[in-house]
């Protein structure tokens, strides 16, 4: 009797029709500023139907790429040379091959098409690659647990017994003894809704100001006689009268950038975060959220580089904080392992630590803090910009003098406040076990780390350094850095203390 997978095998049917909504989706992404004329400009009759001819034909081509893209995909498991592989291309053939100790984490995802057709994606981490090896768009949920639990038993099934029960003894037991059910925190709505209008609404203002930039700079090129027409008309002398009154103008605008950008940022984080629930087990803290992709990650605290907790004034009154979890990956793709989980209770924080380093992450150790040069840094790199405007100004006088004068004084009094509030804040404590790193501006961030997973330290020391006996150092691990400027020489003592407790540990650091 054969193993299961370990005959090569496609998808689900769904597979199909999901391989083809991702296609049209990225065709209509990369043509909605044609989409937008024709619907603005009201072509004739026949260049429409010229189009609608060229936009079916581009479907009939986009299925048909489809179904042959679902016929190349198979996968299966080789268990005699311990591996998984995956085959995949149409025109060019893809083989991809993944020892089954390269492989991280089996994470489930499932998107509104997935949701509809009733199939999962099954998503399989590895180590050192740019991104994700392998994701499997359609597969039955049974499949795709069974796939999950053949897998992440294959990468453990030298689990060493001092890590499991006594009592422990067949595999069922073990996997029952894993996954015992410790505590699990929800996310109610209310909190999820308390959570995405206290947050940094800063990515809102973002995403507003991008999508109008574009839509301007994208239809401006079709409608410049249009638009000139239009600005000649009377209704410009109707809008005279209060675009006069400066000081309104901006502060209505500055209003409704403002709820736009809280409205955004609170649905940004109400689908991405919707129905999050996070549940520890004996080895895994188990992860599952989204609304509009509902994902499904099991985190081993082995992989947990960094820890990263995040809060700002409003929040903490709330009792709200946010943990990133920095899992190790390659340099490439470490913008993306990166998980987040907002809205959580402190004592839920201090539960993900105590699982995370079965230790108090709050010991004694020594403080460094930054020198002034830091700080002199940070105000010349902040000079820059008003430099640049007085060149601008010089030449072109874009605005009135009066006008610039008190726009580059808020300016420098807003920048030169919070460069002060992040400078005096800023704190870096090396411990027996850890390495912790505080700043504050609006959020107030701790980054911690296990000193047995640094990969390595970097020291530099600039020439405009070597005098005051200061160094830049560079923390590095497998899920990237943790840098501190600007800090006094004593502090490579810590540093040789930091290598050596790397050099003697035996603990595995992924």
């Amino acid at each position: 009797m054969s193993k299961p997978f370990s005959i090569p095998q496609r998808q689900s049917a769904a597979g199909i029709l999901l391989i083809f909504s991702s296609k049209l989706y990225k065709l209509l992404r990369a043509s909605w500023a044609i989409l937008a004329v024709f619907i603005l400009k009201s072509p004739g009759q026949e260049v429409l139907l010229y189009a609608g001819l060229g936009f079916a034909l581009l479907l009939i081509l986009v299925a048909i790429f489809s179904y042959f893209d679902y016929r190349k995909f198979l996968f299966h498991i080789d268990y005699e040379a311990e591996e998984f592989i995956l085959k995949k291309g149409v025109f060019n053939s893809d083989f991809v091959s993944i020892p089954f100790d390269n492989i991280q984490q089996v994470n489930f995802e499932r998107g509104i098409l997935q949701r509809i057709a009733g199939v999962y994606s099954l998503v399989i981490d590895t180590a050192g690659s740019k991104e994700k090896e392998v994701k499997i768009e359609a597969v039955s949920a049974e499949e795709a647990n069974l796939l999950a639990d053949i897998l992440n038993s294959l990468k453990n099934e030298k689990l060493s017994n001092t890590e499991i029960a006594p009592e422990a003894k067949n595999s069922e037991e073990i996997e029952e003894f894993e996954q015992e059910e410790k505590w699990t925190y929800r996310l109610s709505l209310s909190t999820l809704l308390k959570t995405g209008i206290s947050s940094n609404f800063l990515r809102g203002f973002g995403l507003i100001f991008v999508f109008v930039s574009t839509i301007f700079n994208e239809l401006n090129q079709f409608f410049k006689e249009e638009t000139a027409n239009f600005w000649d008309t009377e209704v410009i002398d109707d809008i005279g009268g209060v675009a006069s009154n400066s000081v309104f103008i901006f502060a209505c605008f500055a209003i409704v950038i403002l709820v736009l950008s809280i409205l955004i940022t609170t649905g940004e984080v109400f689908i991405k975060y919707f129905n999050l629930n996070l549940t520890q087990t004996k080895s895994s803290l188990d992860l599952q959220m989204g609304l509009r992709t509902n994902t499904r990650v099991s985190l081993k605290p082995k992989r947990v580089q960094i820890l990263k907790i995040i809060t700002n004034p409003i929040q903490k009154k709330l009792n709200l904080h946010q943990a990133s979890l920095w899992l190790a990956s390659s340099e490439q793709r470490q913008k993306k392992d990166k998980i987040q989980i907002p809205g959580l209770e402190k004592e839920t924080i201090e539960k993900i630590k105590f699982f995370l380093y079965q230790s108090d992450v709050t010991e004694k150790g020594t403080i460094f803090r930054p020198h002034w040069v830091d700080l002199s840094r940070r105000m010349i790199l902040g000079f820059l910009p008003i430099i640049l405007s007085v060149i601008l100004q010089y030449f072109t006088e874009f605005v009135e003098v009066l006008i610039w004068s008190i726009l580059a004084a808020l300016y420098l009094v807003i920048y030169t406040y919070c460069q002060y509030r992040v400078f005096n804040s800023l704190e870096l404590k090396i411990g027996a076990n850890f390495i912790s790193k505080k700043s504050f501006l609006w959020d107030e961030t701790i980054e911690i780390i296990e000193i047995y997973k640094l990969q390595s330290i970097t020291i530099k020391q600039p020439l405009w350094y070597k005098r005051r006996n200061l160094v830049h150092v560079v923390f590095h691990s497998a899920a990237g850095d943790i840098t501190f400027r600007a800090v006094d020489k004593s502090i490579l003592d810590k540093l040789n203390y930091c290598l050596y407790s790397i050099e003697r540990s035996n603990k595995a650091w992924m």
